[in-house]
């Protein structure tokens, strides 16, 4: 089964319009397995001036990973509060409701983040896209040694997707 990484952020327009895409065409592509990787466009530590920062968000993602939570729905629902309901990426408190909507434990998911338990995992799921995998714009998709990635201010294409998945 060909496993697709797909390195995207919460609060880019690019990567919600891209992961949209993706499920669009994904159910033409059955065999193909999705491996979420949120990370900051734009890391809070290096950009501190760039805002809304993603980190939290990232952090929540991996604390639903780390309870076995549904992380589709999570990065579905945290795009919705972003871009439809217009909330922010960096409130704890949407966040959790976030993670409540989908079914996590959302009191220990609010302590997870105020406690910054998931800080250094977040700031390694960095260093894997940009250091390991050489992302340099998001979305990005890697499948072995096949890669598709977004051009700046532009993202990729449903077409691009489509052809990505077939060739991987």
């Amino acid at each position: 089964m060909p496993k697709v990484e797909m390195f995207f952020d919460h609060t880019c327009p690019y990567c919600y319009r891209g992961h949209r895409d993706l499920m669009e065409v994904l159910p033409g592509f059955p065999s193909v397995e999705i491996l979420w990787r949120p990370v900051e466009a734009h890391p809070k530590t290096e950009e501190p001036w760039h805002k809304p920062y993603a980190d939290l968000a990232v952090q929540g993602a991996l604390f639903v990973r780390d309870a076995g939570g549904d992380e589709l729905a999570y990065h579905e629902r945290v795009y919705r509060a972003v871009f439809e309901d217009r909330l922010a990426a960096d409130d704890i408190a949407v966040l959790a409701q976030c993670a409540q909507d989908i079914g996590v434990d959302h009191l220990a998911f609010e302590e997870a983040l105020n406690s910054a338990n998931f800080e250094k995992t977040q700031r390694e799921a960095n260093d894997y896209a940009y250091e390991h995998n050489k992302v340099w714009a998001v979305p990005t998709f890697v499948c072995g040694d096949k890669r598709l990635d977004a051009v700046e201010g532009v993202g990729v294409t449903k077409a691009q997707l489509k052809t990505f998945l077939t060739e991987c």
